[in-house]
């Protein structure tokens, strides 16, 4: 009697992802695609080469998708992501960490500053000050993309992984050009706060993007 090969599921997280990247009227034929060539290939050269396959094809196929929403919708994509940029560049918390992180570096060089605060006292009240102005610069990163994959229907991701691509530049021009300026020009909290910023973004765009698709994809009362 023949055996039957058990199935063995995709890689969950490379599903996750093509998903998250995927047009709600697209998702069943791109899942179901994959699917079934990972299924073939599965019985022929075995599920790890099967799984290495599939993560190849999930690269792609996201980048396939990528370049479709910007030729599908390149106003909507491109309004959303100016949007965005413009409400990070207008002061949602741009150079607060940078300047709090400054204000503890030269606090002994200004003991004049503060007359009654002990170099001890110092430090506990700037270090809140610095994780108050960092919670609060993440919190409004991941607002901002609320608002940029609310503008960007049906390309949610697209949109918020431009918008950091862009705020990446930015921010990689803004700390040589600061650390060109201050003899603090190797501090890790520069170099960490805008990947902080940027995960945050994309983050709101796939709350978003699974909170559209679930609601897309729940069926509606009779």
């Amino acid at each position: 009697m023949m055996l039957r090969t058990p199935f063995v599921r995709p890689p969950r997280v490379a599903i996750w992802l093509v998903d998250l990247f995927t047009p709600d009227e697209d998702a069943e034929a791109i899942q179901g695609d994959l699917l079934e060539e990972y299924s073939e290939l599965a019985l022929k050269s075995g599920v790890a080469s099967a799984r290495r396959w599939y993560w190849r094809q999930s690269v792609k196929t996201i980048a396939h998708l990528m370049g479709t929403g910007f030729r599908v919708a390149p106003w909507s994509v491109a309004g959303a992501v100016v949007g965005g940029f413009l409400l990070l560049w207008l002061g949602f918390g741009f150079g607060l960490p940078e300047r709090a992180i400054l204000a503890v570096l030269d606090f002994r060089s200004q003991p004049h500053v503060h007359p009654y605060y002990t170099w001890p006292q110092a430090q506990v009240r700037v270090f809140w000050s610095i994780c108050g102005a960092l919670i609060g610069r993440l919190l409004i990163s991941l607002f901002i993309g609320f608002i940029v994959a609310a503008g960007a229907k049906g390309r949610e991701m697209v949109a918020t992984i431009t918008l950091t691509v862009i705020q990446g530049v930015f921010g990689a021009v803004e700390f040589l050009v600061w650390s060109a300026s201050h003899r603090y020009a190797f501090l890790l909290m520069p170099v960490i706060t805008p990947f902080g910023v940027s995960i945050m973004i994309v983050m709101g765009g796939g709350i978003v993007r699974k909170s559209r698709s679930a609601a897309a994809r729940r069926p509606s009362g009779t």
